[in-house]
């Protein structure tokens, strides 16, 4: 049999070739498309043949289950009707994302669930009307394939369709994250959310962009961590102890290089005491930091739009520093006076956050 590929790049375009897909999966076919971590395979929890049928496709073991993926929770609210507030906390945190939840049903079984941020899953599933079972587009124990040639490859035969979306945007498999029915929260899979965002639900880390890490997101940080430490009333040392870290990273940095002049002699005029400042060594944006962060503040869109291009999952959390959606411009070459205009700014900015922040972590 050979597998019908359906090119889906242009997204006026999905609402009739999802509508096709849904028809397949309802008759029992097995459709694989992409997510925003790998491409998965589609099946209809409703039709055991077909179950049956990709678990010997993919070679996968019999007593390893599939998760259920859903376009909103409600199917997991009625199989589940008794949900730990830790699974609602991890839900409010990394819905929709690359979080797999896996958590008892009404019978105590272990289910696991999946609410995509790809808006063409979500569409898939919406388009389906049935419960789908996903798991990813490859053979057992093989790489998860990132593009529907590598879907091709790795399982040319025994697909019913192929979406080819282009490249999933991610590249590593979502988290899976089991909590029992008493609470207790056990990483099964580290995937594209580290394991210290999941396992720590109180604190924030709040991280800033800026271009070349001397000037703009430094100081912004520094402020941050001032403003902080007067609303909890402790030391900006202690902080961290509390589970709050504010970081900051230039997309363009050239590591190791200090703040800028004029950005030390803002930090140290600094109102009662000097913002810590002089240690500060530029550090280039990592996807480790992107994925670390609770909250990341761009001093420009496009830096937001550089970040997003690579990790479209974090889009709720990828945010314009000013409030209302200006550019905050590089002070670099300018003088001392314009500096201070970025520092009344960047204060001004921080007051506004500090208070969200706190609420976030408590």
């Amino acid at each position: 049999m050979t597998t019908e590929v359906l090119r889906v790049l242009d997204r006026a375009a999905q609402e009739d070739e999802l509508a096709r897909a849904g028809r397949i999966l309802r008759e029992g076919g097995l459709v694989a498309f992409p997510t925003e971590t790998v491409y998965g395979i589609a099946v209809s929890a409703e039709r055991p043949e077909a179950v049956e049928r990709l678990y010997a496709l993919k070679g996968r073991s019999r007593g390893k289950p599939m998760t259920m993926m859903l376009a909103d929770t409600a199917p997991m609210i009625e199989r589940c009707p008794t949900i730990h507030s830790a699974a609602k906390l991890l839900m409010k945190r990394f819905w929709p994302g690359p979080l797999t939840l896996v958590i008892p049903d009404a019978s105590g079984r272990m289910c696991g669930f999946r609410l995509p941020a790809n808006p063409l899953a979500r569409g898939l599933v919406r388009a389906a009307g049935v419960p789908l079972l996903v798991p990813s587009a490859n053979r057992s124990g093989e790489p998860e394939a990132t593009t529907a040639d590598e879907v091709l490859r790795q399982l040319p035969e025994g697909l019913d369709l192929v979406i080819d979306g282009g490249p999933a945007e991610g590249g590593v498999p979502s988290s899976v994250v089991q909590v029992s029915a008493e609470g207790e929260v056990t990483v099964l899979r580290e995937g594209a959310i580290p394991e210290a965002r999941i396992v720590s639900p109180h604190g924030a880390t709040i991280l800033f962009i800026c271009q070349g890490n001397t000037d703009r997101s430094p100081l912004a940080a520094a402020i941050l961590r001032r403003r902080l430490s007067q609303h909890l009333g402790v030391p900006e040392r202690e902080l961290a102890a509390k589970g709050y870290r504010v970081l900051s990273a230039g997309v363009g940095a050239r590591e190791g290089r200090r703040a800028s002049l004029n950005a030390r002699r803002i930090a140290r005029e600094w109102p009662d005491q000097p913002l810590e400042l002089e240690g500060h060594v530029a550090k280039k944006l990592s996807g480790e930091l992107i994925e670390q962060a609770s909250r990341i503040f761009c001093m420009e869109r496009g830096q937001r739009d550089q970040i997003l291009a690579f990790f479209p999952h974090r889009e709720r959390d990828v945010l314009l520093l000013d409030p209302e959606g200006r550019d905050v411009p590089d002070p670099e070459g300018q003088g001392l006076a314009e500096y201070r205009r970025l520092a009344r700014r960047l204060d001004a900015v921080a007051a506004l956050l500090v208070g969200g922040v706190v609420q976030a972590g408590a």
